[in-house]
């Protein structure tokens, strides 16, 4: 199988193993398999109900995925692939290790809020090395020049800073029972936060608010500016997103964190860094292309 159609598929079943862990979170089922791991309630294939079935998918699914991952590390070792996608195929090898151990830590020391959400920004970043691995395995040097950007790429550098630091935060939430702090408009005591919990969960609207502008931002500098075309689709893909999530995160606290609306809010999440992540390493191929392409140009007029 080739390395970038692997890559593409692993990809897809991080993004589902991502969501099936904010099932398993939001039907309280973390614990399904008791304080043990690799086994679950003292078997390798416990008795297949309740809690115990969704947390002993939720590992199945992970093992699938660490075997892909293993499949694709592989391939990319024996092809013919660039120096540093080899590198890059390491650093993922590593956060699989890094998350296999995150996920015996948080089975063994009964889901600590702080450890889960770790886990969670652990596996964003593996996402995004998949990403990356996808879009340039096979890249090709022959495509037109494009300027080469350097803001650009620091304007989505900004963006996955701030989106991995409010999943950080909506995590630790969710996994703090904080929720509920505040209503979609307040919080108990008026407009300003008071409590601890009330603080957090205000610092994180915030910071999705600010994510949320600055995506909007962006989408209009875009099309002002006449950026590429691709850069366009998607932040306004980006942007759809994001209006989706605002009305799903009212909804989630609207209907006391329903559990269909509170794996929604993860899945538009995981999915709106997913495009942010791509169209970084997109705008990023750009300045390696038009490099390249100089180089070669350099080379044959001299």
């Amino acid at each position: 199988m080739k390395v970038k159609r692997l890559a593409f598929l692993t990809i897809i079943l991080t993004y589902i193993l991502i969501v099936f862990g904010g099932y398993v979170a939001s039907s309280e089922s973390g614990m399904g398999c008791g304080p043990e791991w690799p086994l679950c309630n003292g078997l390798m294939i416990p008795v297949l109900e309740g809690d115990t079935l969704i947390e002993f998918a939720h590992r199945i699914v992970g093992a699938v995925l660490a075997i892909m991952t293993a499949v694709l590390y592989l391939s990319i070792q024996k092809s013919n692939q660039e120096r540093e996608l080899g590198g890059v195929s390491k650093a993922l090898m590593l956060l699989l290790i890094i998350q296999i151990l995150l996920g015996a830590a948080v089975v063994w020391l009964d889901l600590p809020a702080i450890i889960v959400s770790v886990h969670l920004l652990v596996a964003m970043a593996f996402l995004a090395l998949l990403i990356w691995i996808w879009r340039r395995a096979g890249e090709q040097t022959s495509r037109t020049k494009t300027r080469n950007d350097q803001s650009i790429r620091n304007k989505f550098k900004i963006l996955l800073v701030l989106l991995l630091l409010t999943l950080f935060l909506g995590a630790y939430i969710k996994h703090q029972t904080f929720g509920l702090a505040c209503s979609w408009l307040e919080c108990a005591y008026g407009i300003l936060p008071e409590t601890y919990p009330e603080m957090i969960q205000t610092g994180h609207r915030l910071l999705a608010g600010i994510l949320a502008f600055y995506i909007f931002i962006l989408t209009y500098i875009s099309i002002k500016s006449k950026w590429e075309a691709g850069l366009q689709n998607r932040l306004m893909a980006a942007s759809v997103l994001v209006l989706s999530q605002i009305i799903v995160g009212v909804l989630t606290i609207i209907s006391y964190i329903e559990i269909s609306w509170a794996v929604l809010h993860l899945a538009f999440g995981t999915a709106l860094f997913a495009i942010i992540c791509e169209a970084w390493v997109f705008a990023s191929s750009f300045g390696r292309i038009c490099r390249q392409g100089e180089k070669s140009s350099n080379h044959y007029y001299g």
